[in-house]
């Protein structure tokens, strides 16, 4: 058996829980985060400069940093908006994976649209897109290059751990965001990730 590599972050730079030494710029978060952590999740019209982070991650090549960019549903029901919106991040493709919370699938233009780029659609049932899929607790993963779960909830040790065993054969690499997880949570998942030989 392959072993997996969990990508382990959260969505947003905002963390709590005095993660970031009270003199730390506020342009230098991306960087004191990436250190410690391999995944980051952004809304793809993030607040965050965008350009500053890809420069960063270009920077340092040996970085195995996954970032995600999000986008909403409805996102996905207009062309020209989502164009408009992939013109911002399109020169950087190679360094991010889009990804979208659906109930059904894109439209065909849509993944035209789509087609150059990394992708990863979570979804409560199969979405038929030609994309590898995966079923991962209730939700269904399609993707073609990492699959990324992204939940909102915050996690218990238990669930932490029946959720890494069910991905645990899905890819080579998995990238797994806790929406609101502050660093104490992230390093439990990290450590039970490694205790379970993940």
């Amino acid at each position: 058996m392959n072993k997996t590599e969990f990508l382990i972050g959260r969505s947003g730079l905002d963390l709590q829980d005095d993660f970031y030494p009270d003199d730390l710029p506020q342009d230098w978060r991306f960087d004191y985060y990436a250190a410690i952590f391999k995944t980051l999740s952004l809304p793809i019209d993030t607040d965050e400069d965008l350009e500053q982070i890809f420069s960063d991650i270009e920077e340092d090549e040996e970085s195995e940093f996954t970032l995600v960019l999000t986008i909403e549903y409805l996102q996905l029901t207009d062309a020209t908006a989502l164009k408009k919106t992939l013109s911002e991040v399109q020169d950087y493709w190679q360094h991010f994976i889009l990804f979208c919370e659906v109930d059904k699938a894109p439209s065909t233009e849509m993944m035209k649209l789509l087609s150059g780029y990394k992708v990863c659609f979570q979804s409560s049932k199969t979405l038929k897109l030609g994309l590898q899929e995966a079923q991962v607790s209730d939700v269904i993963l399609s993707f073609n290059q990492y699959p990324v779960l992204y939940s909102a909830q915050v996690w218990d040790e238990k669930q932490i751990r029946i959720y890494l065993e069910s991905i645990v054969d899905v890819n080579t690499k998995t990238v797994l965001i806790c929406k609101f997880a502050e660093r104490e949570t992230l390093d439990k998942i990290r450590i039970i990730a490694e205790l379970l030989g993940f």
